[in-house]
């Protein structure tokens, strides 16, 4: 949770509900359809789902929206590390026990 000293940074905040809206989903999405459910102008929209396709967390399927694959790799690749750790810690423990 953020301090309460620090201000929102506004465009994060439209992001969040753009990907939530559109997570949400069952079938894909217009920029107008995000506009609309988020309360958002058409152009904000545009915009940054536009950046968020180049980004790889959006996939246009012609003049509509769904998720893309980019933030499932970010978090694959934190999920494999964190992983990594756990069996780490796992080996430590075993080699403990057998002393």
């Amino acid at each position: 949770m953020a301090a309460k000293s620090c201000r929102k940074i506004e465009v994060l905040v439209a992001a969040h509900a753009i990907m939530g809206y559109v997570g949400a989903a069952k079938e894909p999405v217009s920029v107008t359809d995000v506009a609309r459910a988020t309360g958002l102008s058409v152009d904000s929209c545009f915009r940054q789902m536009g950046t968020m396709e180049e980004l790889g967390w959006l996939r246009k399927i012609g003049e509509a929206y769904l998720l893309g694959m980019g933030l499932a790799l970010i978090w694959a690749r934190k999920k494999s590390m964190l992983e990594g750790e756990r069996d780490g810690i796992d080996r430590d423990l075993k080699s403990l026990e057998a002393e």
